[in-house]
């Protein structure tokens, strides 16, 4: 009987693991995003487009993110992907780059999100943008 209770435990093991577990593959996140919210913070506020009267977008390329407000170019800095443990999800994430402000991205079929690791910092999410 004893041996039976412990053959009952090991798929319940390794079906909790494996929901810990992250794509060894960096998520696919080159191409043109358009900012939808970003939420967070120690209020607990969401800013869209139609709240802020702005419209944010992203140019990912295979190294480096370009940051767009109102059609400008307001900042651009390199990335280099990297997994890393999340101290909100407590797993190992994709990272952005490895500085003090961590950032974790993720990417759900058309949608891109960016958190900024930490309990009073944002979530930003993201859409894909048509090519034109």
């Amino acid at each position: 009987m004893k041996k039976f209770n412990q053959l009952l435990i090991i798929p319940f093991v390794i079906a909790c693991g494996a929901s810990q577990h992250t794509s060894s593959k960096p998520p696919k996140i080159v191409g043109n995003w358009q900012w939808m919210e970003t939420s967070g913070g120690f209020a607990g506020i969401t800013k869209t487009p139609e709240s802020t009267n702005t419209i944010k977008h992203l140019q990912i390329t295979t190294d480096s993110i370009f940051y767009y407000e109102n059609g400008e170019l307001t900042n651009s800095q390199p990335y280099h992907l990297q997994l890393a443990k999340s101290m909100l999800s407590n797993k190992e994430e994709w990272q952005l780059n490895e500085t003090i402000s961590k950032v974790f991205i993720n990417r759900k079929d058309s949608t891109l999100v960016l958190w900024e690791d930490c309990y009073d910092c944002f979530t930003h999410k993201y859409l894909k943008m048509n090519r034109k």
